[in-house]
């Protein structure tokens, strides 16, 4: 005999219902795991949109890379235009005191001339003498004439003029009546520049404070 037909009346209602319960528990846990599935499509689906570079996001982007890219070509052309300059200015200057060894030379020839045309002497109206001295004082015009050239400058300050020390190289310090603290008194040695480079500066005395 089968087990349904050894059920009794009583017991099938509560077996059918119990399949009942049984089929309404799968159809949840189906529905449970339909709506976790669609939740998980939902979530990936939303990231996947978000991962995707919208025209405005795209747009400011590459602003800013036009920007850095700007900056820096600016920052390039600033830095070769430096080094431009830079390397003008040492081409200038090469040429302009490519001379000042033989310059240097040349100050103190005109200071041993100088001091040879200003030298007495007894005989002094011979007429060997007179030559000399014409000869001395041609020589001098020319230096000056080359000095002049090659832009050699003299540096002789005068009495009351405010000691330079660019340009004045103080020997001694005196009382003085005649001329402000610190100024000088007279020049001992004139000095000379190369245009703006200094070849030897004014030796002075200066007046104490």
């Amino acid at each position: 005999m089968s087990n349904t037909e050894n059920n009794t009346p009583e017991q099938e209602p509560i077996e059918q219902e119990a399949a009942e319960n049984a089929n309404a528990i799968d159809a949840s846990a189906d529905q449970n795991a339909e709506n976790q599935q669609a939740q998980v499509d939902a979530e990936d689906e939303s990231k996947a949109q978000q991962s995707i570079p919208t025209v405005e996001s795209l747009q400011a982007e590459l602003e800013v890379q036009q920007a850095q890219f700007t900056d820096q070509l600016l920052r390039t052309k600033a830095e070769m235009e430096n080094v431009r300059r830079r390397s003008e200015k040492q081409i200038s200057d090469s040429r302009k005191y490519a001379n000042e060894g033989i310059a240097k030379e040349l100050v103190n020839v005109r200071d041993s001339l100088q001091i040879a045309s200003e030298t007495e002497i007894e005989t002094d109206d011979s007429d060997a003498v007179k030559s000399m001295r014409e000869g001395l004082s041609l020589t001098l015009k020319q230096l000056d004439s080359l000095f002049e050239k090659f832009s050699i400058v003299e540096v002789a300050p005068q009495a009351g003029d405010k000691l330079d020390p660019n340009l004045h190289q103080a020997m001694t310090m005196v009382p003085s009546d005649d001329v402000e603290p610190g100024c000088v008194v007279n020049t001992i040695q004139r000095g000379y520049q190369l245009h703006e480079r200094l070849l030897r500066p004014a030796m002075v005395v200066v007046a104490q404070k």
